[in-house]
Parts: C-alpha cells; sequence; structure tokens
C-alpha cells in the first residue's frame, strides 16, 4: 500500500498479482490494460488489478496520476467486489458523491499499517463506501430481499413476543406498507404474522410449562397473556389441551404433538 505522484508517461506492469489491487486516483488519468483491453481511468474513480490476470496501466504525458492503492484479498473480496459492480471486464467505477470516504479510509489504513484490528475495520467501511456509491451497484434480487425482510421480522418476533407486537410494527423494521409485510411474511412461512407470532407464544409456553416450579400464571404473563383464563383458552386451542394436562404428560415422559406449525 502506498501513495504515488506519477511522472509522466509513468508505467507498471505487465504484471500478474496473486491478490487484488485497488487504486484510487486523487487526480490526472491514465490506462488500465486487462487481458489487452484498454480502460482509461481519470480523477476520483477506482480501477482494481484482479489476481492472475496480467496487468498494465500507464499515466498520461500531459496529466499524469496521482493515486493511493492498497492490496486486499480473502473470502469476502468476491462478493464485495459484484456488490461495487467490479468485474474483470469491468475494473474501473466512479464514485457518485464528490464527498465520498473512499480515499480518507484507505489513508487511514496506510496510517495505521501496523494496527491490525483498526485496518480491518476500516478496510469494511471502504468497501461499505464503495457499495454505497458505485453507478454499477447491482439491484438486490427479490428473493435476497424477501430473505432479509423475512429475518428481520423473525429476529424482531423471537425478540418482543411477549410484548403487543402490531403488523405495523414489523412493517417499519423493514420499510414495507402493511399489505406488503404480510403478503412477504405469509409466503415465507405459511402464516400470517399475527397466526405466527400467536404460535411462537405457545412454542415458547411449553418450553416453560415443562418445568413444574413455574406457575402457570407466569407462564403466562411470560409470553404476552396477563390474562391466565385467555391464555388456557389460547393455548388448549393450538394444542387441544389445557395448559395443566400439557404440564402433565410433559411430566410424565409422554410425547405430545406439535401443533404450532412453526
Amino acid at each position: 500500500m502506498g501513495t504515488y505522484k506519477c511522472p509522466p508517461l509513468y508505467s507498471y506492469g505487465p504484471v500478474v498479482r496473486n491478490h487484488y489491487i485497488v487504486h484510487y486516483v486523487y487526480s490526472g488519468k491514465g490506462i488500465l490494460t486487462l487481458d489487452k483491453q484498454n480502460y482509461p481511468v481519470g480523477s476520483r474513480e477506482i480501477f482494481v488489478m484482479p489476481p492472475n490476470v496480467t496487468t498494465f496501466y500507464q499515466a498520461d504525458e500531459h496529466d499524469p496520476w496521482n493515486y493511493i492503492w492498497l492490496h486486499f484479498d480473502g473470502a469476502k473480496a468476491v462478493e464485495y467486489l459484484r456488490k461495487i459492480g467490479i468485474k474483470r471486464h469491468r475494473p474501473v467505477m466512479h464514485p457518485i458523491r464528490e464527498d465520498n470516504k473512499v480515499s480518507y479510509y484507505m489513508e487511514q489504513i496506510l496510517q495505521h499499517s501496523t494496527e491490525e484490528v483498526l485496518c480491518i475495520g476500516m478496510l469494511y467501511s471502504f468497501f461499505h463506501e464503495l457499495i454505497m456509491n458505485t453507478p454499477n451497484r447491482q439491484s438486490p434480487d427479490h428473493r435476497d430481499l424477501h430473505q432479509k425482510y423475512t429475518k428481520a421480522m423473525l429476529d424482531y418476533i423471537s425478540l418482543k413476543y411477549n410484548e403487543h407486537i402490531r403488523v405495523r410494527d414489523l412493517a417499519n423494521i423493514c420499510g414495507l406498507d402493511r399489505s406488503c409485510t404480510t403478503r412477504v411474511f405469509k409466503a415465507a412461512t405459511g402464516h400470517s404474522p399475527q397466526e405466527y407470532l400467536m404460535s411462537y407464544r405457545i412454542k415458547m409456553a411449553k418450553s416453560l410449562l415443562k418445568n413444574p416450579q413455574i406457575s402457570i400464571q407466569y407462564v403466562a404473563n411470560s409470553v404476552g397473556y396477563f390474562d391466565q383464563f385467555a391464555f388456557s383458552k389460547i393455548f388448549k386451542k393450538h394444542t387441544g389441551i389445557s395448559p395443566t394436562q400439557y404440564r402433565t404428560l410433559a411430566g410424565e415422559g409422554k410425547e405430545i404433538p406439535d401443533k404450532t406449525g412453526i
């Protein structure tokens, strides 16, 4: 890693490296050559040299590059570059915002190169900045988005199941409207959000009922029902037996069918 204000026609390569090298151009211009294909690169642009590819680049004769570069590798490299839109046949990107922090994070990594943990954090921030600013950014696949929304809603329910949860609460954490939230949730789980919440509460209640030291009132309160009678009624509707009967059967080690469906 380092910085360099190139003299006119300064060149590097042809060379093959075993890791990625990314350059951010402060000013100037030049040409990057990958697989005999030329790519012009100018001020505030990024270019990436991929591993195991013959690479050559040269600064302009009249307005040569001034750039910073760093080396990176790892299992996440290909994934992040894909999100940025960088590919072997598209190795150059131009950040959207002029106030981007790409060069800042690269400079921080350079200045603190002996502080491993800090550099790792800065490298993630660097990639995040690129992902958020590239015009080549790929639109997320609808399936990926739906999986992301569903996970966020399921995580929310597992954390807040003993509280009053409305569909609107789930919609807010995903930035969706109520009808879309219900549609996405049901497509993923086979249940509406309220059906799933009720089934999840019953599932958690069953776990607590197996402990004879815990009162049924406490179990009801713990899963979001402060009326023991209402809890018993809902529990029986879902399981076919009362909480007391469930506790007795569980204490006898008898197998009890699970009808919650989650």
